[in-house]
């Protein structure tokens, strides 16, 4: 155990000391008389001690002998005692010890900060003696260490070198010291661990040449001897006992038995299933050595040919005085014998044993290592071998694996990776069993891959795949055939999940093969094959359900087969009907089981769960295989092997929020989000922003239509609303959020006709809790309001009151407060001085607590003066921007990098706060905590920032996110961190970024949140300055903090507010501002034109045009120095020139230096080099192009648009020496005029050109700018004053290129204009915009004719193209022909309903290609041509290439295009088929864009027919037939095929306004409530616009009207409610209150009438119904009556029974009367006939039954009672009979009437069905649905109808029985009723008290109510 001891006070000590000397005593007492036979320390904290007597000249030598177990313990240990440090200033710390470590023996010396150490030996913890001597010459320091019998070991140390004198520093005349055996006596700064075992021999040399035995005077816990606990009787039995020391151990691994004694004799055994695998701990990592002694034993059963049995492999590092050691034992099952490894580094130990040993037979492996020898044991059989290697040691790593692994590290000697399937027992490692610990929860022992240890030796088979994860897939290849079949078994519980894909080649309907796909897919539970034919073009999936539930947890079978072009599939033997895929269809290599990578799936739409026993081609195909190595061409991804623990946790956790999808994973839940506005793996993070606001500061610039979530990931559901972005206020800009609403502008609210009206407003998308909300977290809103009027007051807070959407009475408009201005309050505003003349009252309320306006109340003025008094209002929409959480008032400024504020830590809730700076790297906040965590972010680079967190002591968060664009740009960037169960979202503006972490929304910090920085004792945080810059908007804890209130005045680097000296900014000229926060420094963007502290100065500003004339050049005496052309020159051009000179200077020597423009992408600088002349080239792309080029000339360099390109020459002048032929061996482009005579010192300059003898290179044309010389400008615009042809200024044609179509813009210099020159492009015109297309009406050919010259007069790579786009006609048309006048040689191009063909002849030889398909759809198709030897390639759009062999013979002189169709001249010598004008006509169409290029490698020979027409270079080009106009067919679309898009809710967090548009919204208008007459003054009613209404919903208020759309100055309408609907007319209201009365007194008089017809009823009954009763019982229920009695279970029919249901009655196509009075007369209950001559057709629709079937002749007649069918019985009943004489081929009239209930058996017992009445739904006369059943009729009239069910007995038919009675006569029932039962969803009443009908045995029954409130 690794302890770590603090030194301790003087008190503890004391009490130390005096504990040991007391401890010391006793073991004194009881120790043995002779203390070398050694001690045994066995305890914590047990140790001996003594103290020697050393001198300052003395050695130290110490000797003695350990033994033990243990890889790490403390051997012994000299150290000083407490001593005073005035005393030994010199002495800080020492310490002279030895201990094992890994099993080495280490030596350390340390003193002061000086540490030495050896490391000896290896395995030292073998339980063997082994002798130490260790002896430090004082004088040298030299030290020497001698183990066992080996050679000595010595090194000088280092403190005895490097300090001057180490007996100054340990002065043991003045020190006292102790030396300690196996642990320390008191608290030092020494890593160590407890020595366990034994020590004996302890010696130590106090005086020179003496050694002395050490006879300990402190002795704690330590025992005399070496004890050893195996003496005596035998704990372990027969098994070998181990001596701990601490305890013993024992080994069973020779017996067959197990257990801590061996008392055991059933011997544990596992079965591995190919998933698990055991591990076992050897060692902890610290106790991790070298071993010469080891052992591994176990015992196996299998029935496969391979698997991993053991795999231990390890390196060590023992120090400084050993290499790495890699070691490794492996044993495997091979192919059917074992195959054993063992390495010794290089040297490997390999052994092959048995045959067959995967016989399902026991067998034994054991493998020993002792020292330098191996043995390899299996069933007895002995191996042995020997390593050569000196480095005998295995040193293994901690864990060992049993039976197979995880990702094995690649080792020699591991032949096979797949884990072992099988039985294993009496596992082994050392003299420990691994099963037994295993099963006695030892923790060493685990078992990995299943939490399920299946003990036992037991038989493995059905072995699974687990899909763990969506993305899980198995991709298995090469398979491709026609014939294919696969089969497996598969276990989910995802309802929508694709379970095998596959590519299938098949041909089309062309003949041409395409490639489409089959997929078997899990359909809301159902399996389900789709099938499209072809991935390319638009091809109908074909999809087939088979109705089996296979989501089910349990295992289905699916099986597949491909079969001459049929596809089979079954479930469970199920099959789906099989579709054919075509003739020849085969396989394309590979199949896809689960995810798939070959085509795009939704992230939840894969495979999640278990498939086995998987069968592809009648071949099964291993799992474990599978996993190790897939097929050829194959591989698996996130597949796993752990016996299929598939657990449907969406029924125990429904953690999925916002309507997400609950997704079973393997390991728990996720969420299906993708049908929701949210995202995370719950759905718990709304994917939109709160406000328009919250998208601008994240980023969003652009206005538009946005989506945002008010509440965030609140329950209140996103929105759409429109965005304002770039809204202005306080210095700051933010988004504004716009909420329109529903009343129109200018509504007339107050008028002489209207009422007293209450509008309210409906907001678009919004309700009152996301209003509520968004001006709540806005930090401003406001909303105009509008009050025009003409004498007609406003009269706030009496005539008109507004409310606020949360009830908050508004008495304003406009500013509130004392002066209103604009805007007014009660008795201020101007329309309340009831003037005749047009006034107005308006503002904007501002005040968010109320706002919105939700309602206006108006009533009408009595006192008008006018009948156009009238009052209009106007409510402008919600607008709200800002945030009350990012204020910058509640900002702050840290002014340096070292400034930082402490605050009260972050302990819940989600973190944000904005920051702005120009730093690339700072600490911007850090949370600390006492117990270690800590959470912080950085600035990490200038567009990233870092997101770390540690909990625990662990990392759970470490993300960098990185911004769209830089975040030290000195504008405001939003850091957010939202926290949820399991996850974190981090955001970074617009970027944000879900993560996982392992806590559950509980951080635990309790320490202090340090914003900007953080002050440490060694400085910054892993040099991380702090923050210079600004912070706002720290959200934590659930609250804004104010900022501003933790800044005091002792802060001087710390201000309130944001303060930055960049905003505005102050740089000009394009500079960028570096804020200093206190100040600023300006960067340039252009250092060599831009100068002064703001970058004010820009020489750019001087500009000319140069024309080119003759004298439009600069001819400039800049200077009598020399030397000024040495100085830096820098100078802006552009031009279009290809070659032209720029300038040219020269002194009065004839140094020059020369700039001039060469071959158009070039510019050449020029210069002398004493009398030689130096030039070099520099490549400028885009030179020629009309924009800036920016030139610094220094004499080394040159620097064109900062590219750098460095001359390579020395500044050579001619200094002496002037001649007038300076340069007579070199060519001068420039040569001035040389007198005879030297001229006195002057730098001369052109500029855009010389004198007209002075050079031939033409003049510059274009302009220049911000020419410079050293730190001298030169004028431009006051030098060009007197010289023609140059311009002041730089006027640009060519500002932005309008010339369109690839055309290249010209500018015309001086005058500010462009011409477009379209010689590159397919287009003609003053713009390059007309298309080089045509429309041909097949009279029109276009003829052009070319010279072809050079390579194009004879050619065999010719290529061209063009486009077409036509509807056809019945013949083949000609569309292009290219033709040779002189070799009749032509290659023509047609369009027939079904190919396009090519026609390619050369003299004798004609060649024929044709790309099937329809390409006459009126869309534009390309055709391409080219040819390259003996190959003619041709496609057309995205289509495949089409080969064809020709001839390599040259196709010579092809002059001639003809476009659009044949000429008559051509067609004489054409082949018959093809120029018979009865089967090939001229092009009906468009063509454009025709290019034919003779010869491919030649660019410049391009023949453009269609161009040549349209620049009307009519020399070569002739039109036969009429005009050929222009058409756009790349641009067409056929209008019928065009779609109205639909407006989707947006689901990802893509940019929020591309693609979206408000959706829909029936604005309608407010809801008015009419609440009062208004006035009494009667006028001629006005004229209005009708208006379109909608239903509102019932309110308290007296009468409701619909929504509705005034006009301008439109009142709302008076409204009467008339049979459920809404009219609205503009009557007086005198009228409606006359209506209304008479109205009310009608329903009362109904309601009377009523209620005395109800008391009528009770007591009456009609002779005719009771006559009825008696002699005829029928349910004389009408068919037109809608009711309906549902049974949730309906009973089964009898066989060969009719038995209708009333479901089955909505298909009789009948309708029967009501019993009341008919349209012909007959009153109710009458019985009477048919009369004989009436038809079907006369009888009233009411009471008759027209079968749909013609041959039913007759209506529905009920024979024996002589009349039509009234009930549905009767209808049954009679359409029976017909039936069945249909059968029987009779009359319907011979056939028998069915059995009545007195003939035959009753076959529907009433009183045995007891289904439950329940509600049904009828609909009233106006439309609307009504419940009917038992709210229409009370419970007593069904029971009525119970009751005559039991007294009728009338003979008819079964089916009467079915029907229900009218129900117009009650029977009172008394006190029958019973309470109901507990049942809650239905009511029982017991009625056994009813009376029974004497035909009909006693019985009580129940009526069954479905729900209380059918009774009440």
């Amino acid at each position: 155990m690794e302890e770590k001891i603090i030194v301790s006070s003087t008190s503890r000590w004391l009490l130390l000391l005096l504990i040991c000397a007391l401890n010391g005593y006793l073991a004194q007492k009881n120790t043995d008389p002779n203390p070398n036979s050694g001690w045994t320390f066995s305890k914590q904290e047990s140790f001996v001690a003594f103290s020697p007597n050393l001198t300052l000249e003395q050695d130290q030598e110490i000797m003695f002998s350990f033994r033990t177990r243990s890889p790490n313990g403390l051997l012994f240990c000299h150290l000083v005692e407490h001593f005073n440090q005035s005393v030994h200033p010199l002495l800080r710390n020492y310490h002279f010890c030895a201990e094992l470590s890994h099993g080495f023996l280490q030596v350390k010396y340390s003193l002061n900060q000086i540490s030495d150490v050896m490391n000896l030996g290896k395995a030292l913890n073998d339980d063997s003696w082994h002798s130490v001597d260790i002896f430090l010459e004082t004088t040298s320091g030299k030290l020497e260490v001698t183990l066992d019998d080996l050679p000595s070991t010595s090194i000088y140390l280092r403190a005895y070198t490097q300090f001057a004198d180490v007996k100054a520093i340990l002065d043991w005349t003045r020190l006292r010291s102790v030396v300690s055996f196996a642990g320390l006596t008191h608290a030092v700064a020494v890593d160590h661990h407890q020595f366990i075992g034994c020590l004996r021999s302890l010696k130590y040399r106090e005086l020179i040449d003496v050694t002395w035995e050490v006879s300990p005077t402190i002795v704690m816990q330590a025992t005399p001897g070496c004890q050893d606990l195996c003496q005596g009787e035998n704990p372990c039995g027969e098994g070998r006992c181990v001596n701990l020391y601490t305890s013993v151990h024992c080994d069973c691994s020779l017996l067959d038995r197990e257990g801590d004694k061996c008392q055991y004799s059933n011997i544990t055994a596992v079965t591995l299933h190919g998933y698990e695998w055991l591990t076992y701990q050897l060692y902890s990592e610290e106790e991790k050595t070298l071993r010469d002694r080891n052992r591994f034993s176990l015992q196996f059963k299998s029935d496969r040919g391979s698997g991993v049995l053991l795999y231990a492999v390890g390196s060590i590092d023992a120090g400084r005085s050993l290499e790495q050691h890699h070691s490794h034992v492996i044993a495997s099952v091979h192919q059917g014998t074992v195959k054993a490894s063992v390495a010794f580094g290089d040297d490997i130990l390999e052994q092959t044993m048995g045959i067959g040993v995967d016989d399902s037979r026991w067998h034994n492996l054991t493998i020993v290592h002792e020292r330098v020898k191996v043995e390899f044991y299996l069933d007895g059989v002995r191996y042995v071998h020997e390593t050569v290697n000196d480095m005998y040691y295995l040193g293994l790593d901690p864990i060992i694996y049993i039976g197979g692994g995880k990702k094995f590290v690649q080792t020699l000697g591991l032949q096979v990776r797949q884990n072992f399937v099988g039985c294993l027992k009496n596992v082994y490692i050392n003299d420990h069993s691994v099963l037994y610990e295993l099963r006695n929860n030892h923790s060493f022992s685990q078992l990995h891959g299943n939490t399920d240890i299946r003990y036992g030796c037991h038989r493995v088979a059905n072995i699974s795949l687990t899909f763990p994860k969506s993305k899980s897939f198995l991709y298995l290849s090469g398979y491709s055939d026609r014939t294919f079949s696969v089969q497996f078994d598969f276990r989910t519980v995802r309802e929508t999940a694709i379970l095998l894909s596959a590519k299938i080649n098949t041909v089309d309907s062309f003949g041409y093969q395409v490639k489409g796909f089959f997929e078997v897919w899990i359909n809301n539970t159902l399996p389900m094959i789709k099938f499209v034919r072809s991935m390319y073009y638009d091809s109908i999936a074909n999809t087939t359900l088979l109705h089996v539930n296979v989501s089910d947890n349990q295992w289905h079978t699916l099986s597949f087969q491909l079969k001459d072009g049929q596809v089979k599939i079954s479930v469970d033997n199920l099959s789906l009907p099989s579709f054919s895929t075509g003739n020849g269809s085969t396989l394309v290599k590979t199949i896809e089981i689960g995810y798939g990578y070959s085509r795009i799936y939704a992230e939840h739409e894969g495979f999640v769960g278990c498939i086995r026993n998987l069968v592809i081609q009648k071949q099964f195909l291993d799992p474990i295989n599978l996993m190790e190595r897939a097929p050829t061409g194959g591989y698996q991804s996130g597949l796993i092997l752990d016996g299929c623990k598939l657990v449907n946790y969406c029924l125990v956790h429904q953690h999925c929020q916002h309507g997400g999808r609950c997704l079973s994973d393997w390991d728990g839940v996720s969420c299906d989000c993708s049908s929701s506005a949210y995202q995370g793996k719950y759905c718990q993070f709304s994917r939109y922003h709160q406000s328009c606001d919250s998208y601008f500061q994240s980023g969003w610039r652009r206005s538009g239509v946005y989506v945002i979530d008010v509440d965030g990931s609140g329950p209140v559901e996103p929105t759409y609303v429109s965005c304002q972005m770039g809204i202005s206020t306080e210095g700051d800009y933010y988004g504004q959020t716009v909420v329109e609403h529903n009343l129109h502008n200018l509504t007339k609210v107050r008028g002489t006709t209207l009422p007293d009206i209450r509008l309210r407003l409906t907001y678009r998308g919004m309700g009152f809790v996301q209003l509520q909300q968004l001006t709540k977290t806005s930090a401003w809103c406001e909303q105009y309001v509008q009050y025009r009027c003409l004498n007609a007051p406003i009269g706030l807070g009496n005539l008109t009151n507004f409310k606020s959407i949360d009830g908050g009475v508004v008495q304003y408009i406009g500013e509130a407060g004392t002066a209103f201005t604009p805007g007014c309050s009660k008795g201020t505003c101007n329309c309340d001085d009831e003037s005749l003349v047009a006034q107005e009252d308006s503002g904007f309320n501002r005040i968010k607590s109320q706002l919105p306006i939700g309602e206006v109340t108006v009533y009408q003025y009595t006192d008008f003066s006018t009948p156009d008094s009238r009052g209009t209002l106007t409510i402008g929409p919600l607008k709200c921007w800002g945030n009350t959480e990012s204020l910058s008032s509640s900002s702050v400024t840290f002014v340096t990098e070292d400034s930082f504020l402490k605050l009260p830590g972050w302990v819940y809730g989600d973190l944000k706060f904005s920051f702005r700076t120009h730093q690339k790297q700072a600490l911007l906040l850090y949370q600390s905590s006492s117990n270690g965590d800590w959470f912080k972010v950085t600035l990490e680079a200038e567009d990233a920032i870092k997101m770390e967190m540690q909990i625990k002591g662990k990392p759970v968060l470490e993300e960098i996110l990185d911004a769209d664009q830089p975040v030290n740009d000195g504008e405001w960037h939003r850091v957010t961190l939202e926290l949820s169960a399991h996850e974190v979202r981090c955001g970074l503006d617009s970027q944000r970024r879900i993560v996982a972490i392992p806590f559950h929304n509980n951080i635990t910090f309790d320490g202090l949140l340090y914003l900007g920085g953080k002050l440490y004792d060694h400085g910054s945080y892993h040099n991380l300055p702090g923050l210079a810059g600004c912070v706002k908007g720290l959200v934590y804890n659930g609250k804004l903090r104010n900022l501003t209130y933790d800044v005091y005045d002792d802060m001087p680097n710390i201000l309130s507010g944001c303060r930055p000296r960049c905003s505005p900014d102050p740089c000009q000229n394009g500079a960028r501002c570096v804020e200093m926060w206190n100040d600023y420094r300006c960067i340039c963007t252009n250092e060599w034109a831009h100068s002064g502290q703001s970058c004010e100065i820009n020489i750019n500003n001087n500009a000319v045009t140069v024309t080119g004339d003759s004298e439009a050049f600069f001819d400039l005496r800049v200077s009598s120095n020399p030397l000024e052309m040495e100085e830096r020159i820098v100078f802006s051009f552009r031009t279009q020139m290809y070659r032209a000179l720029i300038f040219y200077m020269y002194d009065e020597l004839n140094n020059f230096i020369q700039l001039e423009v060469v071959e158009s992408r070039k510019l050449r600088f020029t210069r002398n080099n004493f009398q030689q002349i130096f030039y070099k080239d520099i490549e400028v792309p885009g030179i020629t192009q009309p924009t800036w080029k920016q030139v610094v000339l220094e004499p080394s360099k040159i620097i064109v648009d900062g590219e750098v390109t460095f001359l390579g020459l020395s500044n050579n002048k001619m200094e002496t020496g002037y001649s007038t032929d300076p340069f007579a061996n070199e060519e001068e482009t420039v040569k001035p005029s040389r007198p005879a005579e030297k001229l006195p010192p002057f730098l001369r300059l052109y500029l855009g050109g010389t004198p007209a003898n002075v050079t031939t290179l033409e003049k510059f044309t274009g302009c220049i700018r911000g020419f410079k010389i050293g730190d001298h400008p030169i004028d431009l615009q006051k030098n060009s004053q007197d010289i023609a042809g140059i311009h002041r200024g730089c006027k640009k044609g060519c500002n932005v290129n309008l010339c369109l179509n690839g055309g290249t813009c010209m500018e015309r210099w001086g005058e500010g204009l462009y011409e477009c020159d379209c010689s590159r492009s397919n287009f003609a015109g003053k713009q390059c915009e007309l298309e080089a297309s045509g429309i041909f009406t097949g009279q029109s050919v276009v003829h052009y004719e070319f010279v072809p010259y050079g390579e194009a007069a004879k050619t065999n790579t010719e290529q061209f193209s063009f486009i077409f786009k036509t509807n056809c006609s019945e013949k083949t048309m000609v569309m292009l022909m290219i033709f040779s006048k002189t070799k009749g040689d032509y290659i023509m191009i047609s369009l027939s309903n079904r190919f396009v063909r090519a026609l390619w002849k050369q003299g004798n030889n004609l060649f024929e290609e044709k790309l099937k398909g329809y390409f006459c759809t009126g869309t534009a198709h390309k055709f391409i041509y080219k040819r390259q030897g003996e190959e003619m390639w041709i496609k057309i759009d995205q289509s495949d290439w089409r080969k064809k062999f020709t001839t390599r013979t040259y196709l010579e002189n092809m002059n001639m295009v003809l476009v659009g169709g044949l000429i008559p001249e051509l067609t004489i010598n054409m082949e018959q088929k093809y120029g018979d004008s009865n089967q090939t006509v001229n092009f009906t169409g468009c063509i454009s864009e025709v290019t034919y290029t003779p010869v491919k490698r030649e660019s410049n020979i391009v023949i453009q027919p269609m161009k040549e027409l349209r620049d009307l270079k009519n020399g070569s080009i002739t039109v036969h037939g009429p005009e050929v106009l222009q058409c756009s067919p790349v641009d067409y679309h056929d209008p019928s095929q065009t779609t109205v898009p639909t407006t989707q809710f947006p689901t990802t967090s893509t940019h929020p306004t591309l693609g979206v548009t408000m959706p829909p919204w029936n604005i309608g208008g407010p809801r008015v409530y009419v609440i009062g007459k208004g006035n009494n003054i009667t006028s001629p009613r006005p004229t209005t616009t009708a208006t379109p209404t909608t239903t509102t919903s019932m309110t308290t208020e007296p009468v409701t009207t619909s929504a509705y759309f005034p006009t301008t100055e439109q009142g709302p309408t008076n409204v009467t409610l008339v049979l459920g609907q809404i009219i609205t007319d503009t009557v007086s209201y005198i009228t409606i209150l006359i209506v209304s009365s008479v109205v009310t007194l009608m329903c009362l008089i109904s309601v009377l009438i009523a209620v005395v017809m109800k008391r009528l009823r009770k007591g009456y009954v009609t002779y005719d119904v009771r006559k009825k009763y008696l002699e005829d019982f029928e349910m004389k229920e009408p068919l037109n009556h809608s009711m309906e009695t549902y049974s949730p279970i309906s009973p089964p029919p009898k066989k060969d029974i009719h038995i209708a249901t009333w479901d089955e009655f909505s298909m009789v196509s009948a309708t029967l009367g009501p019993n009341k009075k008919k349209q012909n007369g007959i009153a109710p209950g009458k019985v009477h006939t048919l009369p004989a001559d009436l038809k079907n057709t006369d009888y009233p629709v009411q009471t008759t039954f027209l079968p749909e079937d013609a041959s039913l002749k007759y209506p529905v007649y009920n024979r024996k009672k002589n009349r039509p069918a009234s009930s549905i019985s009767e209808v049954l009943e009679e359409m029976e009979r017909q039936q069945k004489a249909k059968e029987l081929g009779v009359d319907p009239e011979q056939i028998e009437d069915p059995k009545s209930h007195g003939e035959g058996e009753l076959e529907w017992d009433p009183l045995v069905d007891r289904t439950p009445l329940t509600l049904t739904q009828d609909e009233d006369s106006d439309g609307r649905s009504q419940a009917t059943s038992s709210e229409s009729e009370d419970p007593l009239k069904v029971l009525d109808q119970q009751e005559d069910l039991l007294h009728e007995y009338n003979g008819d038919s079964g089916y009467e029985a079915e029907s229900q009675r009218n129900g117009e006569d009650d029977l009172d029932l008394g006190e029958s009723l019973t309470p109901p039962t507990p049942d809650s969803s239905k009511l029982y009443y017991d009625i056994t008290g009813v009376t029974e009908s004497p035909k009909c045995p006693p019985r009580s029954f129940k009526l069954i109510i479905e729900s209380e409130e059918q009774f009440v």
